[in-house]
């Protein structure tokens, strides 16, 4: 055997640094989410699965995207650890204590209503004030503190109802069933844009900020139960590339500049 050859076999048979990327592929669960997710049978696109993909590929990471109702989703991420992220996400006191939060942009929160029926809201207090109005929004959704306190006041009144998804949350409105939804206004737009039933809506929605209630940070949240330390490490990395210039182009091409009006996106 010549020289170069068993130079070539002893090289083999050295230790091999570990591969880059992720050991194996990372479940995450996928429910419609405007057109930062969007779910079309068993098929899922969108600014945040088309990110991840772009940049997974670099990584060497792939990613599974099982879809399920929101409700579902959160408990597998923060129950059952069935799942590896959760995003997009608000950051939440709570959840900080589950996972650790990657940040990667930042959504406008405002409370939403028909234009026939604009409420005289300009704040929480004044929104928890008016007894008789009555309001839902998604189950398992949260942005951010403030959010989820002003929800627990108005559970306390028996004044909130939860729908499965933002298709029933608009139909609910509409219906005159609910007289406000609290969200995020581009999630919500892009959502009944998406469906035709629920397009002609749109025209006839308000919005308005709610003093104590500041913009949410949204992000990912990557599991510390289901993934590996390297895993882990592996994904902060993507996620953190994500928000310096890709997660921006996607929102360019999948939302309208009047939605984006209401996010915050570094790039």
């Amino acid at each position: 055997m010549s020289l170069p050859i068993l130079a070539l076999v002893a090289a083999t048979l050295l230790p091999q640094p570990a591969s880059a990327g992720c050991s194996r592929a990372i479940r995450v669960p996928a429910s419609p989410t405007g057109y930062s997710v969007i779910v079309q049978g068993n098929s899922v696109s969108g600014v945040i699965p088309d990110t991840l993909r772009e940049l997974g590929a670099k990584a060497g990471c792939t990613f599974e995207f099982p879809v399920m109702p929101r409700a579902r989703m959160a408990f597998q991420f923060l129950e059952s650890g069935q799942a590896d992220l959760m995003v997009p996400a608000s950051r939440s006191a709570d959840r900080d204590l589950r996972a650790t939060f990657v940040p990667m942009m930042k959504w406008k929160v405002e409370l939403i209503s028909l234009k026939a029926r604009k409420l005289a809201a300009h704040s929480v207090q004044a929104l928890l004030a008016q007894k008789n109005l009555r309001g839902v929004v998604v189950r398992s959704y949260s942005f951010g503190d403030e959010y989820d306190a002003l929800l627990r006041q108005l559970e306390a009144e028996r004044r909130i109802d939860y729908a499965d998804d933002l298709a029933s949350v608009g139909r609910l409105l509409k219906a005159g069933r609910a007289d406000f939804t609290v969200m995020a206004p581009a999630i919500f737009m892009s959502s009944l844009n998406a469906d035709p039933a629920a397009q002609a809506l749109l025209a006839q929605l308000a919005y308005q900020p709610l003093a104590g209630l500041p913009m949410t940070e949204s992000g990912a949240y990557v599991s510390r139960r289901s993934l590996q330390a390297a895993d882990q490490r592996a994904l902060h990395a993507l996620l953190n590339e994500a928000s310096r210039g890709v997660l921006w182009r996607y929102f360019q091409q999948y939302y309208p500049p009047d939605m984006l009006r209401f996010a915050v996106v570094p790039h």
